[in-house]
């Protein structure tokens, strides 16, 4: 489906990647995890073409990509075939749920408003967002924005839906329906990139783990092996300090709640 081929990025004298391949089949999630500056986001914006890189290449589905350079023409072509789910929501804030879901449609594909709107009814029902259609992103909770901007970039049924830790800006009680719908894609066979810090949502739902740092593919195995049978001494400290962090971080939130 789609494969990433000695992907090189540097800021200044920082190598960012550092000749990193990945291989996605259809129907993989692929949960890239690692820590802070490892590189991890990085991958994921070049691959969606919103940071440039140095060099290498990428296939999607056949067609052949130069990650440093592509013709507008590629682009279009490109972007249409993708989806993009940010930290952020990322959302027209002048415009509604269903505004945001069909703007894509009718501007870059031309695509008659009554088509359109009934894309995107049926995607915000599909994210639980039936009845906010016609609600305005300050009205509605940062869970609730996240799934509008989920069902906007399944609005052209992308080959693959790239998210950049898409519940990193949400508390713990929104993560978890965001989360949700993720894993609903996943069960419907949904190709899918997630960077995320996430661990039981990587234990749990993905088909296979990367684990980065310093530019580099550190480890990456199915889900299982990945997390019970950790080949790196690395790849093990990290699965440790993320463990025994999650462990603490849920026992406070127990504690807080029974006070």
């Amino acid at each position: 489906m789609l494969t990433l081929r000695n992907v090189y990025k540097k800021f200044g004298d920082n190598v960012v990647l550092n000749n990193v391949s990945l291989d996605v089949n259809k129907g993989d999630v692929v949960a890239i995890l690692g820590p802070s500056g490892s590189g991890k986001t990085t991958l994921l914006r070049c691959a969606g073409y919103l940071t440039k890189a140095d060099s290498g290449k990428l296939t999607l589905a056949g067609k052949e990509y130069d990650m440093k350079k592509i013709s507008g023409k590629e682009l279009r072509e490109y972007r249409k075939r993708v989806g993009f789910v940010f930290q952020n929501f990322n959302l027209y804030g002048n415009k509604t749920a269903l505004g945001n879901v069909t703007l894509g449609l009718r501007v870059s594909q031309k695509m008659p408003k009554a088509e359109a709107e009934e894309i995107g009814k049926k995607l915000l029902e599909r994210v639980g967002l039936g009845d906010r259609m016609d609600y305005y992103p300050s009205k509605l909770s940062g869970g609730q924005q996240q799934r509008v901007a989920i069902a906007r970039a399944l609005a052209t049924n992308p080959d693959v839906v790239f998210f950049d830790e898409p519940t990193s800006a949400l508390d713990p009680e929104l993560t978890g329906e965001v989360l949700m719908v993720i894993k609903q894609l996943a069960d419907e066979g949904r190709t899918m990139i997630v960077v995320t810090h996430e661990m039981e949502f990587a234990r749990k739902v993905a088909t296979r783990v990367v684990f980065m740092e310093n530019g580099d593919i550190v480890e990456e195995n199915n889900a299982k092996d990945f997390f019970e049978s950790p080949q790196k001494e690395r790849t093990k400290e990290f699965i440790y300090k993320s463990s025994t962090w999650s462990d603490k971080t849920s026992g406070d939130e127990a504690a807080a709640s029974s006070r």
